[in-house]
């Protein structure tokens, strides 16, 4: 099963953004495509902006707490199953099952590692 997890990340400076993990792949060695958004849940917005950042250890799917390196801590807010993706270099849409409902992403790549994201 492919997972998706939601952590808020606190930085040590007290600010705070969403991490948005999405696995493209069940393999626990892969991976995972990583997203950054502002204050903005995912699962709670019609639509939104992410940055795509650094690809993540699968480990962070499941991790809570410090980050390395004093880069502030997480705590996980949700996680999903990835039901369905479709990724491309333009285009990237996701079915993505949380607790309680069934969340379609559909996002545009507006260059420069940002993204566009609607829901449905």
């Amino acid at each position: 099963m492919k997972r998706a997890v939601i952590l808020r990340h606190t930085l040590p400076d007290g600010s705070w953004h969403y991490d948005w993990l999405v696995q493209r792949s069940a393999n626990p060695d892969d991976l995972v495509p990583t997203f950054r958004t502002d204050q903005t849940r995912p699962d709670q917005s019609g639509s939104f902006e992410a940055e795509q950042i650094g690809d993540h250890r699968a480990l962070y799917l499941d991790h809570e707490g410090e980050v390395s390196g004093g880069r502030g801590e997480v705590a996980r807010i949700v996680t999903g199953e990835v039901r369905s993706a479709t990724w491309a270099d333009d285009y990237i849409g996701f079915e993505i099952r949380y607790p309680g409902e069934v969340i379609v992403y559909l996002g545009e790549h507006l260059g420069s590692g940002r993204w566009n994201f609607t829901t449905r």
